[in-house]
């Protein structure tokens, strides 16, 4: 199938109304909208004909950021970034994020979380963090979600090892779910912190 002179691979793509592609996969690596995109992996637009998702086939430097390839990449409807991994450390109002940490922006480019992974449980913020999920944490540095690595108190109630914890920006508790947390365990960590994307 190929649409706007791009080719992908007709099982299971969705279209808009209009025969424009929503989701689909490349049949190869192709440059979208000036974005190195991986073939045989899911691409999917806006309404708009925007690119809102895809994963980038290479390290490339887009808004001036160094984006890590072969790593799913999220845009806003205006092209400006949404959500990225880093493919080297980088500093943004003199602050130096650190290479493979993932920063989600609002549509003028403005930071609004970004993830940090831990290399022992420690206490963040005085809270107890499990080393096997990465920490996210507001544009202000407090903690937007954490695992706990040991049972805490938040607000006079008790939260158990295992509970994954939302925090506000003012670092006040929103919500909490539990999950599996074995030691030794790799876990698949989260693209987006407590901010999430349209995408879902």
């Amino acid at each position: 199938m190929i649409v706007n002179n791009i080719e992908f691979i007709d099982e299971d793509a969705e279209l808009f109304p209009d025969g424009s592609v929503y989701d689909a996969i490349l049949a190869q690596d192709t440059i979208i909208q000036d974005i190195p995109c991986a073939g045989n992996r899911s691409v999917v637009f806006y309404s708009s004909g925007q690119l809102q998702l895809c994963w980038l086939s290479s390290t490339t430097i887009l808004d001036h950021l160094p984006c890590a390839g072969d790593l799913v990449l999220y845009l806003h409807e205006n092209g400006r970034l949404l959500n990225v991994s880093l493919a080297s450390d980088y500093q943004i109002n003199q602050v130096l994020y650190s290479s493979g940490s993932r920063l989600t922006f609002d549509e003028t480019g403005e930071l609004l979380e970004y993830s940090e992974s831990l290399d022992m449980d420690r206490l963040v913020e005085g809270l107890p963090c499990s080393s096997q999920f990465v920490v996210w944490r507001y544009a202000n540095g407090r903690p937007s979600l954490i695992v706990l690595s040991s049972s805490h108190v938040i607000r006079r109630k008790e939260y158990p090892r295992d509970a994954e914890v939302f925090l506000n920006k003012d670092g006040e508790f929103i919500d909490w779910r539990l999950v599996d947390l074995e030691s030794g365990q790799h876990y698949k960590q989260r693209v987006f912190g407590a901010i999430e994307g349209e995408y879902w």
